[in-house]
């Protein structure tokens, strides 16, 4: 809670009212004083003192995010500490810059897309959060701050190339939370406004910078149509706003005289997208969307503070995937179980086939980004086998492998450390619908929303609310009954009930 703040809007100001502010990295724009211009200026010395300390803190501020930033993304300890430090700056800094507006407006130069650029800084850092904790209200404060900045045109008055190019980045990243806490009519409104600005942008920058935009545009275009591929709607044809995230009626319980003493939480989750050619926002494909929103608990009702710590690999190297695992293994607390996630594709190592001392198979996860049609000797350390994984499985674990071509049964894993190991694997036969990439993957669908899966595979792309409602209760019924066998089996681990299950 202590990095936590509440946005208000003070007209008077026309400032953000808030104590605790985060900025990602603030320059002083072209046309600010530099320290040799306030000496030179006409003020008192208190006013150049005041000057001074305000350029002072921005570029430590600066020096403190870029620690931040560069910090790797596995290991909790000393991101904790940076983020603690840099935090109380940027405290300071806005408290100062709150104190003193009238000064820094008149004497320092300090203009109004400038404030839009630290509100924007803000919410990325309140993102950034939410990727390192999993706690959902951070979203909620990001997106509270990305609205402001539209409600207020902060960046209505840039008049140079490079302000024009952070009010785009803006937009990508108000996009990208707005897709997060599943406001899809802002979505349509973001993506309307973003089109316009591409179209002035390309009134005056290169045609590869406008192509790069107008990418990044048809990739939004292609994440919402897989998102919204089938709708429910009400008896007036209005959708109704779903959430995929977990729901106290989700929640399942072990009998009482099987409840565990020690229960095992899921606390990490490592979750790596390498299918070509999936529709993605940023470096988030549609099945690592699903897949972390289906791990998050509902913020309106159940704390989110309980949501596991998950770790977004967008087309690792296999040597970054085993370096998060043995993170991942050192992060771990005791009483904790780990699921590690992968969407991609299966290839075989032929030159194997005829030495399989090290591996059972010549088949593998493949990591490799470049032509396919090369030799496959090629790609030797870009494949990742079942044995890969023995040494990570030091915990209880939760293994999912979406992979359409998967001719490699994963499940075989030996784990030489006595825990309990659950494999899902996607089937070998997929459906006509899931045929190519452009809605995602089979399982990854199926664990998100059962009940959408069914209805995409059945080729339905409409539903009433009445018969949603009615499907989403047989589904929770069988649910519950696939759950009340596994809670009685006598092979079942005890520990793993219910956090990891459910």
């Amino acid at each position: 809670n202590e990095y936590k703040s509440y946005l208000r809007m003070n007209d008077n100001t026309d400032t953000f009212m808030d104590n605790n502010i985060l900025i990602h990295k603030l320059l002083i724009p072209n046309g600010n004083l530099t320290y040799e211009q306030i000496a030179t200026q006409d003020m008192s010395g208190g006013e150049k003192k005041l000057i001074n300390d305000f350029v002072y803190m921005l570029e430590k501020s600066k020096q403190l995010f870029t620690q931040l930033r560069n910090l790797p993304q596995h290991g909790q300890y000393n991101w904790q500490i940076h983020f603690s430090r840099t935090f109380d700056c940027f405290s300071k800094l806005w408290k100062f810059q709150q104190d003193h507006r009238t000064l820094l407006d008149t004497k320092y130069g300090l203009r109004r897309w400038q404030i839009g650029e630290i509100a924007s800084r803000i919410g990325q850092l309140y993102y950034h959060y939410y990727l390192r904790t999993s706690d959902t209200s951070y979203l909620h404060e990001a997106l509270i701050f990305y609205l402001a900045i539209r409600q207020r045109n902060y960046y209505g008055d840039v008049d140079d190339d490079i302000m024009q190019v952070k009010r785009l980045r803006y937009y990508a990243r108000f996009l990208v939370v707005a897709l997060l806490v599943n406001k899809l009519d802002l979505v349509s409104e973001l993506r309307e406004e973003l089109r316009g600005l591409i179209e002035e942008f390309s009134h005056t920058h290169s045609t590869r910078d406008v192509d790069e935009w107008k990418g990044i545009l048809s990739e939004l275009s292609s994440f919402t149509t897989a998102l919204s591929h089938v709708s429910v709607n009400r008896a007036d044809t209005s959708p109704v706003s779903l959430t995929h995230r977990l729901l106290p009626e989700n929640m399942v319980e072990p009998q009482k005289h099987l409840s565990p003493s020690s229960p095992i939480k899921l606390e990490h989750a490592l979750i790596v997208g390498m299918k070509m050619g999936q529709p993605k926002m940023t470096e988030l494909s549609i099945d690592m969307f699903r897949i972390g929103t289906t791990l998050e608990r509902n913020p309106k009702s159940l704390p989110t503070s309980a949501n596991p710590v998950k770790q977004f690999l967008y087309k690792p190297t296999a040597e970054q995937v085993l370096c998060s695992l043995a993170e991942t293994c050192n992060d771990l607390s005791h009483h904790s179980a780990q699921l590690i996630y992968f969407s991609g594709c299966c290839i075989e190592y032929k030159e194997m086939a005829g030495n399989q001392e090290a591996y059972s198979s010549c088949y593998g996860l493949s990591f490799s980004h470049r032509d396919t049609t090369k030799k496959s000797s090629e790609y030797s350390r870009e494949l990742l086998h079942a044995e890969d994984l023995n040494p990570f499985l030091r915990y209880p674990t939760l293994l999912i492998i979406d992979c359409d071509d998967l001719n490699y049964d994963f499940s075989n894993v030996s784990p030489a450390f006595k825990q309990p190991v659950l494999t899902l694997i996607s089937p070998k036969c997929i459906p006509h619908a899931f045929k190519g990439n452009d809605l995602g993957s089979l399982l990854t669908m199926f664990l998100h929303c059962p009940l959408m899966a069914f209805s995409m595979i059945c080729g339905v792309q409409t539903l009433k609310e009445s018969q949603y409602r009615q499907g989403l209760k047989l589904l929770n019924n069988t649910l519950g009954e696939i759950f009340a066998v596994i809670n009685t089996s006598k092979t079942t681990h005890r520990g793993v009930l219910p956090d990891v299950l459910t």
